[in-house]
């Protein structure tokens, strides 16, 4: 345990309109990714050499998890919910158009990011593994959340705007909610800034700003998560 304190390290992320990552896909087929799109509100498409067109409508997976289950009982891909929670509606919720591939720690993946102003929400996931190779060692590690930092123009704030949920694999629960403010930096901390909020080992921790009406796509919009990863 004493370890784990001496080796433990800071993370920071921060979001701005359109650049949570709800879902993140690595290709793990045996050939090459000609194209990923999504279309609001329709479906996400992903044609590749030896999957040939693999189309997921939105009708038919319409929530976060459900698509990504789906993605990876196919095997072409692997998917994994990043940015959001499992529960939220497919429908109106990533940015439209062709997806292309990123390298994050050397690792090629393709993002699906979150349409803020169209799914009214900003999230954050505070993790060990943000790829897909890190699940059995997170198992023996946790996350101390330390301080919430926003500016949104939110059109209705309401007294549980602000959502910290613990994700243990599947299993999403609401840990704690907090009024959202309306175009103000607000800073949500613990103890002054002395205490945090940890969750279990093998836990992630989503910090998720909702509005309840509609999300003006502002430049000043931001999320930014402060914690420690032990």
């Amino acid at each position: 345990m004493e370890y784990k304190k001496l080796a433990a390290k800071g993370d920071v992320r921060q979001v701005r309109s359109d650049t949570p990552i709800a879902v993140r896909l690595k290709y793990v087929g045996t050939g090459t990714v000609t194209s990923v799109t999504t279309t609001t509100a329709t479906n996400i498409v992903m044609i590749t050499s030896d999957g040939g067109t693999d189309t997921y409508a939105f009708a038919t997976y319409d929530t976060v998890g459900k698509l990504v289950d789906a993605i990876n009982a196919d095997g072409i891909f692997k998917a994994k919910v990043l940015d959001t929670v499992r529960s939220e509606a497919t429908a109106s919720q990533f940015v439209d158009g062709a997806i292309s591939a990123g390298t994050e720690d050397g690792t090629t993946y393709y993002d699906v990011k979150v349409d803020t102003s169209a799914a009214d929400y900003f999230a954050v996931r505070l993790t060990h593994d943000r790829g897909f190779d890190g699940e059995e060692r997170k198992k023996s590690h946790r996350i101390h959340l330390q301080e919430i930092i926003y500016s949104m123009d939110i059109s209705t704030a309401a007294a549980d705007g602000v959502k910290i949920y613990f994700v243990n694999g599947s299993t999403e629960t609401l840990k704690m909610d907090a009024l959202s403010v309306d175009t103000t930096a607000t800073t949500i901390n613990f103890a002054s800034g002395n205490g945090y909020l940890s969750c279990n080992n093998g836990e992630d921790i989503v910090v998720k700003i909702d509005d309840g009406g509609n999300l003006a796509d502002a430049a000043g919009n931001y999320l930014r998560v402060v914690g420690l990863l032990e």
